[in-house]
């Protein structure tokens, strides 16, 4: 995986700039960044694959979906997303769609979460592309 992220202050919730040379690299430190505010465990092995497909009306709503949609498959099915195996971005004139075949595992419910995201909020995201590199700022609730 490409693009960077890096945490920065916030009020009260999660924040972190995300940065990469593609649409792709700020999908991937986003889903990075997730990760990295759940959990610290670096050990955890995958053992199971999930395709998922989203649309949405502007990149800046496919990524708060595709983010959201990491934390309701943890939250709500107990399935934890480790890595994007595949990853491809569509754009048309209806909007953007994504299609990722996503590289994870079940997890107890048990399972010690470092910050619960209640949700990965629009406030603030706005994707920014500048001499060929991007980047935004998401803000996780928590």
């Amino acid at each position: 995986m490409n693009g960077d992220y890096k945490f920065v202050d916030h009020t009260a919730d999660i924040a972190a700039e995300l940065e990469g040379s593609s649409l792709q690299d700020i999908f991937e430190a986003g889903a990075r960044a997730w990760f990295s505010a759940i959990t610290d465990d670096g050990s955890i092995e995958s053992d199971d694959f999930l395709d998922i497909e989203l649309s949405a009306t502007s990149r800046e709503e496919l990524l708060i979906t595709f983010l959201n949609e990491l934390n309701y498959l943890l939250i709500a099915k107990r399935w934890l997303c480790l890595s994007i195996q595949s990853f491809k971005l569509y754009n048309d004139t209806e909007g953007f769609e994504l299609s990722a075949e996503l590289k994870g595992t079940q997890v107890s419910i048990d399972f010690p979460i470092k910050h619960e995201i209640k949700s990965v909020t629009y406030h603030q995201v706005e994707i920014v592309e500048e001499n060929g590199n991007y980047s935004t700022l998401v803000v996780f609730d928590i």
